[in-house]
């Protein structure tokens, strides 16, 4: 392990000098005979270990306490050293307090050193002896987000102490005193100091076991970790004893800088002060908890609340300067309640010094350079400025760039621009506050097309240091976006069998519906008709076959005598696309809220729509239309669709047995069986969105062309349809669906 010395050169006194009392006079860089100097040229010297950070790594300023050997080794000397940007031209500091010969000859002397202390200097000199110093407190209630960033509370630097030794021979096992000055003035004395870190540090990796998947894609859920019982306060210098006057807190959870979350394994980083929890009760005991968004092998859905605890050491304590690795793997849902978390196992433990890195002192040249923004992504909901939500901490001037801007289209096609004038020509600007740290200031006017925008942000700074990447979606009043359907099929496609016939289980191999009629003018019985036998009956399921344009060949399928299904095409270039609207506000025309559901009258246990008066003007927040996998073959399968009570009965019981399957974006098959009619309002919507035949329209393709669809209450007009006759369009309310 390759060490770093911070010297301290005392020069031979040739000529005598009174002591400095000039506060300027400390910046000096070249010594005077007389002068006791501190040797920074170890701030030349390359990092040599990968990962170590500037907040890891810099010294901004040293207290530098030096005690007698007295019995009672009382303070000598005390004085702060500042480390400003002309230290690095020579690597030295002259002291302006303190000179050789103001030291005793051949006389013992206790040196220590303090970096980066938050005391203020009024603390040091209060400290009469060297029991003082030991009993001396720091806090730093964020002590766990060190080098962060993103916030004035959240330390930048660590607190560092060291005993100075005689140069040029290995650190001594047990600390002890030295000599300033031998007496012989042609002697110089040098001495070195090994500065270590009060606190530890914890990195905790949580790997992805094969019955479980991450997710942290959906803003619906919050991802994060916290500390629990974290110890902010410690001694300046080491002392056991101390340990019961530790302070414990709790901070609230967080996913910033140091949570790294990647497909198979997310990487936790925090820090703390030292204390030991063996044989003690467990309202003292130090444990990560976090949460992690996932999908379970076993069950559909994402998973948003699954909080783990797991132990950060083994033998229950931290340690000053130690560096404690975690590791643990998760391969089921861990518990709802933050309270209440799972606790991971068999964990692998690793501990080791935490002084493989160089520490640099600071100045100028030796700065940390630094880039940090609080979040990855962020959302502006029916606002076109955001100027409090990304902040940013920089080592220097920071610059933001939109790199991008776009929107996924009503055929889920991506349309972007990378052009400046474009994006001038949008109106939208991103400027961030002067200074080092502060908020990236965002102006962006509403989209007026129903979708979402992205915009895509490079921050940079002078330093450059890796350039930090922000993507801002913008969501207007109301917007719509749209999943690629698979295939249908109706809950009541079974005979025999339990399971309904779909495209993945042959089951009865029904595969289309019609009406059982009797008598010589075909009443209705009230009863169906399956149909075994490819594009029967006035419905029947369908498989879309997607290209790479966003449309689809829509395909009718059936079984047969074969266990897997065959298909014929029913739509050349159609749109097999379910698009999910969603909106902010009532208005004139609506009120917002979900539409009441009721039970069929004819079909125990089947919900539908209410059709009363007060349910027609209620138009759901949120919404999916079913594609063009639902279509119904009106005047086919002995459906002509009338405005009267039996043609509402058919159309409402099939929505309520329609089905519609999708793929998610990690390849999972999704059933969406909540089928229902929409009420008047909510048909006028999708209306009103979709545009006219001639018309584009960004969010949402010409879905409905008929004269009149069926509400809940019976037919609408449709003022921008070009097909005659009564159609029948699905909708479910979709309040867990991914954006």
């Amino acid at each position: 392990m390759k060490r770093i010395f911070y010297h301290m050169a005392c020069w031979l006194a040739v000529l005598g000098c009174a002591a400095c009392s000039n506060e300027a006079d400390f910046v000096k860089t070249e010594a005077d005979n007389n002068s006791i100097v501190l040797d920074i040229s170890s701030a030349t010297t390359p990092v040599t270990r990968a990962g170590a950070t500037g907040a890891e790594v810099t010294v901004s300023y040293v207290d530098v306490l030096i005690f007698d050997d007295t019995d009672n080794k009382s303070l000598a000397h005390y004085e702060r050293v500042q480390v400003v940007a002309d230290s690095q031209k020579s690597g030295k500091i002259t002291l302006a307090k303190v000179q050789r010969n103001d030291f005793t000859a051949n006389e013992s002397y206790w040196v220590y050193l303090i970096a980066n202390s938050t005391l203020g200097e009024d603390k040091f000199q209060e400290v009469a002896d060297l029991g003082k110093l030991r009993g001396l407190m720091e806090e730093q209630r964020n002590i766990h987000m060190t080098g962060a960033g993103t916030d004035p509370e959240i330390p930048m630097i660590f607190l560092m102490d060291g005993i100075a030794y005689p140069a040029g021979t290995d650190e001594p096992e047990t600390p002890g005193k030295v000599v300033l000055n031998n007496g012989n003035l042609s002697d110089k004395t040098e001495l070195a100091v090994t500065l270590r870190r009060a606190a530890a540090k914890i990195v905790v990796k949580i790997k992805k076991g094969e019955d479980v998947t991450f997710d942290n894609s959906s803003g619906a859920y919050r991802a994060g970790y916290y500390l629990r019982n974290m110890s902010y306060s410690t001694t300046l210098i080491p002392n056991p004893n101390a340990n019961d006057n530790v302070k414990l807190r709790t901070p609230d959870p967080t996913a910033g800088k140091y949570f790294a979350w990647t497909e198979n394994e997310i990487t936790v980083t925090a820090y703390a002060y030292s204390h030991n929890w063996k044989d003690k009760p467990l309202e003292r005991e130090t444990r990560l908890v976090v949460n992690i968004p996932l999908y379970y092998k076993k069950e559909p859905d994402l998973r948003g609340a699954n909080y783990y605890q797991i132990p950060i050491s083994k033998e229950k304590v931290l340690e000053r300067n130690t560096y404690y690795e975690v590791t643990v793997e998760v391969n089921a849902p861990g518990a709802t309640e933050i309270l209440k978390p799972e606790e991971l196992e068999p964990v692998n433990y690793t501990v080791q010094a935490w002084d493989e890195t160089i520490i640099n002192v600071g100045g100028e040249t030796d700065r940390p350079k630094y880039l940090t923004v609080n979040e990855e992504e962020m959302e502006m909901y029916n606002i076109s400025d955001d100027n409090t939500t990304l902040e940013f901490a920089s080592s220097s001037e920071v610059s933001v760039k939109v790199t991008r801007v776009y929107y996924i289209d009503k055929f889920g096609q991506t349309q972007a621009t990378t052009s400046e004038r474009e994006i001038a020509r949008m109106g939208i600007n991103v400027v961030p506050d002067k200074g080092l740290n502060g908020n990236i200031n965002i102006h962006s006017p509403l989209p007026t097309n129903n979708t979402i925008r992205y915009i895509e942000l490079e921050i940079t700074n002078e330093d450059g240091v890796e350039a930090r990447k922000v993507t801002v979606a913008q969501y207007p009043l109301e917007y719509i976006t749209n999943i690629q359907g698979w295939y249908s099929y109706r809950k009541d496609f079974k005979r025999n069998d339990s399971r309904p016939t779909t495209y993945e289980y042959k089951g009865d191999g029904i595969v289309g519906v019609s009406l059982e009629t009797t008598g010589w003018w075909g009443e209705w019985t009230g009863e169906y008709h399956y149909e075994t036998s490819s594009q029967s009956g006035f419905w029947y399921s369908k498989v879309a076959v997607p290209a790479s344009n966003g449309k689809s060949n829509i395909n009718s399928y059936y079984y047969g005598s074969r266990n897997t299904p065959a298909s014929s095409v029913a739509e050349r270039n159609g749109n097999a696309r379910m698009y999910h609207v969603r909106i902010s506000a009532s208005s004139k025309d609506y009120t917002l809220g979900r539409p009441r559901l009721i039970e069929d009258e004819h079909n125990p246990g089947l919900m539908v729509t209410d059709k009363g008066a007060d349910n027609k003007k209620l138009v759901s927040p949120s919404f999916m239309i079913a594609s063009r996998l639902g279509f119904v073959n009106t005047g086919s399968g002995g459906v002509s669709l009338e405005d009267d009570d039996e043609s509402l009965r058919i159309v409402r019981e099939h929505c309520a047995n329609y089905v519609e399957v999708y793929k998610d974006v990690n390849d999972r098959t999704v059933v969406l069986d909540d089928w229902r009619l929409p009420t008047e309002a909510e048909l006028k919507i999708i209306m009103k969105f979709q545009g006219g035949p001639g018309e584009g329209a960004d969010a949402i393709d010409y879905l409905l062309n008929a004269y009149y669809y069926f509400s809940a209450s019976g037919p609408v007009r449709n003022e921008k349809g070009n097909s005659s006759g009564t159609s029948v369009r699905c909708i479910r309310d979709a309040f867990d669906t991914q954006k």
